[in-house]
C-alpha cells in the first residue's frame, strides 16, 4: 500500500481538495460500565485479492480493554450512506472487544451476533497500482455479544472519525 500512500501524499500536495485527516475517537463500554475513550484509526481499502473493506480499530491504550475493533466487507466501494448488520450493502462483518481480564465480546453478520450501524458522511478514494485507499469520515456504533460465562452482557463501541 506504499504506492497508495504516495498517491495520497501527492494528491494532498496538489491541492486536490481531498480531506486526508484521520482523526478518530472511540468510546468502549463493557457490560453497562462507564465509557472509556481511546484514540482509533478508521480507513477503507480496495485490493483485487480482498475486495472492498472498512475497518475501525483502537490505537491507544485502556486499562481494562486490550482490543476493540470492527471491520466490514462491501460488494462495492464505500459511499456516503448508512451500513447496517441487516442490510444487503454489507457482505460480511466482524467485531471484537477483548478485556484485559480475558472476556471476549463479538459481532458477526454471518452468525447474526450483535449489531452495528456505520454512517459514512465523507468518502474520498486515492488509487494506485490497482489498489485504493479510502479516507473516511462518519460515525459507528457496534453492539457486541458476550461469549461465555466470563463475558456477561454486551460491549459497545462508538466511534467518530
Amino acid at each position: 500500500m506504499s504506492a497508495v500512500a504516495a498517491a495520497a501524499a501527492a494528491a494532498a500536495a496538489c491541492g486536490s481538495g481531498v480531506d486526508l485527516s484521520q482523526n478518530c475517537s472511540m468510546n468502549v463500554s463493557v457490560n453497562g460500565g462507564a465509557q472509556q475513550t481511546v484514540s482509533c484509526f478508521a480507513a477503507g481499502a480496495f485490493a483485487p485479492s480482498t475486495g472492498n473493506a472498512v475497518s475501525i480499530a483502537m490505537t491507544g491504550a485502556l486499562a481494562s480493554v486490550q482490543a476493540a475493533q470492527f471491520a466490514m466487507t462491501l460488494p462495492s466501494a464505500p459511499s456516503v450512506r448508512t451500513y447496517t448488520a441487516t442490510g444487503a450493502e454489507v457482505t460480511a462483518s466482524a467485531g471484537q472487544v477483548q478485556t484485559t481480564a480475558g472476556a471476549l465480546y463479538t459481532q458477526s453478520k454471518a452468525g447474526t451476533v450483535g449489531t452495528f450501524s456505520v454512517v459514512l458522511t465523507s468518502v474520498n478514494g486515492v488509487s494506485a497500482n490497482g489498489q485504493t485507499a479510502y479516507f473516511l469520515h462518519g460515525t459507528a456504533t457496534v453492539t457486541l455479544a458476550g461469549q461465555g460465562t466470563g463475558a456477561p452482557g454486551t460491549a459497545t463501541i462508538t466511534a467518530t472519525f
